[in-house]
């Protein structure tokens, strides 16, 4: 039996976060031991517009949507940042978008070639960044920096 923990860690006003922990996986990437499981970090930054950085695992994106949808409060994403394409931190990006179609996908030229090699994912609605690039939100401003 599966119990759904709701989590959500306030790191500053308006600057949450919402990743999960998996505690079943013992080895990160596959090969190095993790006795302790791993934490898969998401961020959700709450603003004039509303920024989500990165995703987690597709096993744990039940509890990431759940915890999301709590930080939201009925609210929906402008952008989802994705600075992690490994298929452990980036397989619920179509869940994401499933749920919050409107959303634009920020990321850099590598990031939309690479998980176009893991995932089937529509990216029309996409914001390419480059080294310097900044992206309001409001009070809060993102800086891309390879």
């Amino acid at each position: 039996m599966w119990v759904l923990t709701i989590r959500i860690l306030t790191i500053s006003e308006n600057i949450y976060n919402i990743g999960v922990n998996d505690y079943k996986t013992d080895l990160f990437e596959g090969q190095y031991s993790v006795p302790n499981g791993m934490a898969y970090n998401s961020y959700v930054i709450l603003d004039d517009k509303i920024a989500v950085m990165d995703t987690v695992d597709r096993r744990k994106k039940d509890a990431y949507l759940e915890n999301l949808e709590k930080a939201l409060c009925g609210k929906c994403p402008d952008y989802l940042v994705v600075s992690h394409v490994e298929p452990d931190h980036a397989s619920s990006v179509k869940a994401f978008l499933e749920k919050y179609p409107s959303a634009t996908v920020v990321g850099n030229a590598k990031t939309f070639q690479m998980l176009a090699l893991y995932f089937d994912l529509d990216f029309s609605n996409a914001l390419t960044v480059k080294e310097g690039d900044t992206l309001s939100l409001g009070k809060h401003e993102l800086s891309f920096v390879m």
